[in-house]
């Protein structure tokens, strides 16, 4: 393997674009071909000033080294994934074009990774030397570009093909109108446009390219974006779907965001998962594990930071309210000074005005959307450790809650598909190294097991200590009501020192700890106390639940599954959180 491909350690997720071509493109084609890729990513890198572009390519003949050459002219890091050893793909290059892609790998901006002929070995696969295990090997490319593109470039001619891992294969795939049980290569149909796609949909920029010795379709189309519209169907669209344009904005706004707050020191001291752990368990997975901390201290600091700030917003709405309450009253019960009534209305624009001023900067929004990545980068941190990242769908679990199609959180995704492995390891019977698992076992599953036993409690806790004021409350009521019936008109006749009747001030002192209660089941209400404490329930089971199982199982593959699953169920938790407080501020998003 050669040198592994890294995102950048200080914080910017770059945006992934896959890239797949024929290799035997028409020569007439090329300027045009060329402008085409460089129109493309110029309209991408408008969208994402602030953030890095990176083509994932598998550097074949033709297409591929077409589109690395105009990436590196505009200043794009490239990641060359082989889909074999660079001495065996060789094979495949004329002389003078296998030179040219020495030259590449060379460039500072290509990094290059070889993926392992093992993955099809242990597989029972043909020998190398055979056909069926080099197509193999180009089947497993198509798999890697699929699993790690946010958006893929296609120079394909638009037809189909049965040619396991060529372009045609995975376009098709990729945009999932081709699969192992739909395999008809002779039927393909072009739609056109007839409706809004939903955010999250997979999109292919199409530039059509002729071939030598292909005759080209009969209709010619310019580039365009191409979605799945069933079995061997695709729709073509003109221009990038509005939805996307948001989404890249919105995804570059998390990494200027970061590089500001970072470089005003406005963010404090990050978190780490990698730093708690013992250096005997990481070194075998360093690299994979540092590139998912990067990002999870990134998610989790802006999460803290936007944390923080709506928090004091909602403590800001609860202590106006209560101090509205209590002016009105004073006026009613105390005195009818017109200089209550201005403070109360002072009161009430301007916690309206706060209110509006701050609502467009999205604290709480932001908060959930950076929460919920950061807890997604803690799962997939520990299952990588463990060897079982590849067993979870983090993007599909994402999509399957719902949360993507909230305002704000479907760029998530992009940032899941820069921390996917170019190569995912090859799951053995071998039995599992006892100082790693213990490490997963440790930092993982008895560490949250243990923080939300402890949360389950402070909140239990916190709820007995809210029930029993309410208890005393109505107790209070009660008993001043009863007093008030008995005394019959006594305690209006009965004056304080400071000239207020005694049934006003009890009545007075009433008020206060009902606006108290209020004011403080406003701000619970909005901070979705219960919701945080059945969550916290649920996922303290999820995790004893998991660690009884494992403390029984003795196969390496079971053990995988049991985290597997606590990884889903964990990720399923904490989105479902998130959509309950969303809730609280926001409409459900459209069906």
């Amino acid at each position: 393997m050669l040198d592994q491909f890294r995102p950048d350690v200080q914080g910017n997720s770059p945006f992934i674009v896959g890239v797949s071509g024929h290799r035997d493109l028409d020569p007439a084609e090329l300027p045009r071909l060329k402008d085409a890729v460089a129109a493309f990513v110029t309209q991408l890198k408008s969208y994402l000033p602030d953030t890095e572009v990176h083509m994932v390519v598998g550097m074949a003949p033709g297409a591929d080294l077409l589109v690395v050459e105009t990436a590196l002219d505009l200043n794009v890091q490239v990641e060359a994934v082989l889909p074999m050893s660079l001495d065996q793909y060789a094979a495949d290059f004329e002389p003078d074009t296998l030179q040219h892609l020495k030259e590449l790998l060379r460039h500072p901006r290509v990094h290059c990774v070889e993926l392992r002929a093992d993955a099809q070995e242990s597989r029972d696969v043909a020998p190398l030397s055979s056909v069926d295990a080099r197509n193999a090997m180009y089947a497993n490319l198509t798999d890697t570009l699929i699993r790690r593109s946010s958006l893929l470039l296609a120079l394909w001619d638009g037809r189909p093909s049965n040619l396991s891992g060529g372009t045609a294969d995975t376009v098709l795939r990729y945009l999932g109108v081709h699969t192992d049980e739909s395999q008809d290569a002779d039927a393909l149909g072009f739609v056109s446009e007839v409706e809004e796609l939903d955010p999250g949909t997979r999109l292919v920029y199409w530039a059509p390219t002729a071939r030598i010795n292909v005759a080209p379709l009969p209709l010619q189309r310019p580039p365009c974006f191409l979605s799945g519209a069933g079995d061997n169907t695709l729709q073509a669209h003109p221009s990038m779907p509005p939805w996307l344009k948001i989404q890249l904005e919105q995804f570059n706004d998390y990494n200027l965001e970061f590089r500001t707050l970072s470089a005003s020191g406005r963010l404090g001291t990050p978190d780490s998962l990698l730093a708690p752990l013992p250096r005997l368990c990481a070194c075998s997975r360093s690299e994979l594990l540092e590139d998912i901390n990067a990002q999870y201290t990134k998610a989790d600091a802006l999460a803290v930071y936007y944390q923080r700030r709506s928090d004091r917003l909602f403590d800001l709405f609860a202590i106006m309210a209560f101090a509205m309450g209590i002016a009105y009253l004073m006026y009613d019960k105390l005195t009818s000074s017109r200089a209550l009534l201005i403070v109360y209305l002072v009161m009430l624009f301007t916690g309206l005005g706060t209110y509006y001023v701050l609502e467009g900067r999205r604290w709480f929004s932001k908060h959930l959307t950076y929460r919920a990545l950061a807890e997604t980068l803690r799962a997939r941190f520990y299952l990588r450790l463990a060897g079982a990242d590849h067993r979870v769908n983090s993007a599909e679990v994402l999509a399957l809650s719902g949360i993507d199609r909230f305002e704000g959180f479907s760029w998530i995704a992009f940032v899941l598909k820069s921390i996917e492995p170019a190569d995912i390891p090859v799951l053995t019977d071998r039995p599992p190294e006892s100082p790693r698992q213990r490490c997963v076992e440790e930092a993982w599953i008895q560490n949250q097991h243990r923080y939300f036993t402890v949360k389950v409690a402070v909140l239990e806790k916190r709820n007995r200590r809210i029930e029993r004021l309410k208890q005393a409350l109505l107790v209070s009521i009660l008993v001043v009501i009863s007093s008030l019936y008995i005394s019959g008109g006594a305690f209006d006749r009965m004056q304080t020192l400071l000239g207020i009747s005694v049934k006003n001030l009890l009545t007075f002192t009433l008020g206060l700890m009902a606006i108290l209660l209020g004011a403080w089941e406003l701000h619970q209400n909005k901070m979705a106390t219960r919701e945080l404490l059945w969550q916290y329930r649920n996922q303290r089971g999820h995790f004893a639940r998991a660690k009884a199982l494992l403390s029984r199982v003795t196969s390496v593959r079971r053990r995988n599954e049991v985290l597997a699953e606590l990884g889903k169920d964990s990720l399923m938790e904490s989105y479902l959180w998130t959509i309950h407080r969303y809730h609280r501020e926001h409409e459900p998003p459209g069906g």
